[in-house]
């Protein structure tokens, strides 16, 4: 027995993939989510297992309003939730769009048919090189939260945390609050650009205060707990042989100091997800200020391929709430489209959205002017860092390959000679920094540059699990 055709596939089941499933349903559509985790959530609302229950989960004001959306997204008796797989690619058929979608648990793929697919697939943490940090013990601020947020878990006993963004205070508030110790807290920008940010988005400060607030509310109880927290210092280096001892901290440029630490927590900044646009061709635009690949939409969140459809951080980072918002505007015009409401309906159920989306797109570009890692993330790495670390690559060795081939600004030519981005992670963890290396040494930018051709599979799947996917 064949299985249906969806009206509309949905990859991702955070915020974004929520509001618009909410839409769809509601407008009469059938519709399908795929999600690697268990639960629907996405990174920001990320639930323990069904198995588990968590005490006080997320109970935090700033949830409040994400989590009834959540709610109602698991309410909806029209949606097909499919949990614990992995969209390893989209293939283009008569009737749109075919999904090969992998189960986590190593079972056989199938084909999961739609005739419109919208990517919601969320953001990943900017990797950012430096010696040392492919020790075990290294994470990302975005890996210790989804411990910490699903199961109370702190993976670790003394963290440092370094970075830019101010994700690192409630980072290090909901760690200290779990029951783990916060050696350092390490701004890498002064407090005077802090500052200068904020003046140069007084009214966006103005019209958010509340998150603001909250982050003050985390300053304030960090510095009760006792936890160290620095501006204009950043983690140099990860010392270790086997696993994290110390993290050696300063200015960079200078030797810094030792801290003795088992974990070391990075957080510069953001990533978005858009390797499955990417794939399908179409548009991305490179983000400035982090690097990455950020896939262009209209105002209805539709992508310059027909049927397809971007909201949230695969469009460009910019919070959980925007992304709500832009998944919202995506199922109207999923709606519109396939005529279950007319235009001046879709107008009249947009405008609320437009108008929320509007100033959240503000608090973002506030947030992206005080977290800019540019000023020190590429001024961390040495030359025998590695860069790529599915493939082993160091800096020295991407700088020497790209004097040697013949269009030393050509990202595939380098990808083909060094292995960088030849890895599980498809260039994710080496991609940025790859071309900002380029970049650096060519004076040609990124964006001009263009990045690695997305490839089958974009997540790392058992060959197995996809050698036979038929129509099934």
């Amino acid at each position: 027995m064949s299985e249906p055709c969806y009206d509309l596939a949905i990859v991702g089941g955070g915020p974004a993939g929520q509001a618009a499933a909410e839409q769809a349903v509601g407008a009469g559509l059938s519709v399908v989510m795929l999600d690697e985790q268990a639960r629907m959530g996405g990174q920001i609302l990320r639930q323990p297992p069904y198995e588990m229950t968590v005490a006080s989960w997320l109970d935090g004001r700033g949830y409040r309003a994400l989590k009834r959306q959540l709610a109602r997204a698991e309410a909806l008796p029209g949606l097909t939730f499919l949990g614990r797989t992995s969209v390893a690619g989209v293939l283009r058929d008569a009737a749109g769009f075919a999904l090969i979608a992998v189960p986590t648990d190593g079972a056989p793929g199938r084909r999961v048919a739609a005739r419109r697919l919208l990517v919601a697939a969320g953001c990943y943490d900017l990797p950012v090189p430096l010696p040392g940090w492919t020790l075990p013990g290294v994470m990302s601020a975005g890996a210790i939260q989804a411990f910490v947020k699903s199961q109370r878990l702190v993976p670790g006993e003394r963290f440092v945390l370094a970075g830019t963004h101010p994700l690192q205070l409630i980072l290090a508030d909901q760690l200290v609050a779990a029951g783990g110790t916060v050696a350092a807290l390490l701004f890498a920008q002064a407090p005077g650009a802090v500052a200068h940010a904020l003046a140069g988005h007084a009214g966006a400060a103005l019209r958010h205060a509340a998150p603001l607030a909250a982050a003050a509310a985390s300053y304030a109880r960090l510095r009760r707990a006792g936890v160290p927290i620095q501006f204009g210092r950043t983690v140099l280096a990860v010392e270790g042989s086997d696993e994290v001892v110390a993290a050696r901290v300063g200015v960079p440029g200078e030797a810094g100091e030792a801290i003795a630490c088992d974990r070391v927590g990075l957080c510069y900044g953001f990533l978005p997800q858009a390797d499955l646009p990417r794939s399908l061709g179409a548009t991305a635009r490179w983000v400035e200020r982090t690097g990455g690949w950020a896939t262009v939409a209209d105002a209805w969140q539709r992508a310059d391929v027909p049927g397809l459809y971007v909201a949230g951080e695969t469009t460009g980072v910019a919070g959980a709430p925007a992304a709500l918002e832009e998944g919202r505007l995506a199922g109207i015009a999923v709606a519109r489209d396939a005529r279950r409401i007319d235009a001046a309906a879709a107008g009249r159920a947009a405008a609320g959205p437009r108008r929320r989306l509007a100033r959240l797109r503000g608090f973002a570009a506030l947030l992206d002017a005080v977290a800019d890692p540019r000023a020190v993330m590429t001024r961390l790495a040495g030359d025998d860092t590695i860069v790529c670390r599915c493939e082993d690559v160091t800096r020295a060795q991407l700088l020497a390959a790209a004097g040697g081939i013949a269009a030393p600004s050509d990202a595939s030519a380098l990808k083909l000679v060094t292995r960088a981005g030849m890895g599980l992670c498809q260039g994710r963890g080496c991609e940025a920094a790859v071309l900002r290396l380029l970049a650096e040494r060519t004076d040609v930018a990124p964006e001009a540059i263009g990045g690695f051709t997305p490839r089958f599979p974009v997540r790392p799947v058992p060959i197995a699990s996809v050698g036979e996917v038929g129509d099934r």
